[in-house]
């Protein structure tokens, strides 16, 4: 196995998700997925969600369950909310740019550095730093939520790469 091999079956997954939040709504007349204003942990959506196909209704339903969906802060394609927030769906896109920055073969980003996980952190922080923003001046920044989301999303990437190739040369010198 490449090192690389972890990485990339994990951008897969997460490209394959991303790509079906957009085009799901696009599959659905205008306006199907709507009103899905929920809490995290719990599943408010279900019975909405009764009329769509199975794959609809599974992204959806993830969606339902680890994000609180408030419209307000939701990406709306072809009337629809997306099945996650502005937040959760900039995470999952800095993830996957992280990842093809990171990959070997590409290499943009040097992944051996020893202060990646520190910058992945600082990354990921931008997020937290945001958040707190909007809850203690009751202010809603869109923009800014998008653009920490990129960046807690690459953050993870780095991290992930970065342990990943440290993992697999421990294997390999291993054998040596």
């Amino acid at each position: 196995m490449k090192v690389s091999s972890p990485g990339r079956a994990i951008l897969l997954f997460l490209a394959v998700f991303l790509l079906l939040m957009i085009l799901l709504p696009l599959l659905h007349p205008y306006g199907s997925f709507t009103d899905l204003d929920g809490r995290a942990g719990v599943i408010d959506n279900w019975s909405k969600l009764s009329f769509a196909d199975p794959l609809s209704r599974g992204v959806y339903f993830l969606g339902d369950l680890f994000c609180h969906q408030e419209t307000s802060r939701s990406f709306i394609i072809n009337g629809s909310q997306m099945a996650f927030c502005q937040r959760d769906v900039s995470i999952l896109t800095g993830a996957i740019v992280g990842l093809i920055a990171t990959d070997e073969k590409i290499s943009v980003i040097p992944i051996k550095n020893k202060t990646i996980p520190l910058i992945g952190v600082l990354m990921i922080v931008s997020t937290l730093i945001e958040w707190g923003i909007e809850f203690v001046f009751n202010v809603d920044l869109l923009a800014g939520r998008v653009a920490t989301g990129l960046l807690a999303g690459a953050g993870i990437a780095l991290i992930f790469q970065y342990f990943i190739t440290k993992e697999y040369e421990k294997v390999v010198f291993k054998r040596d």
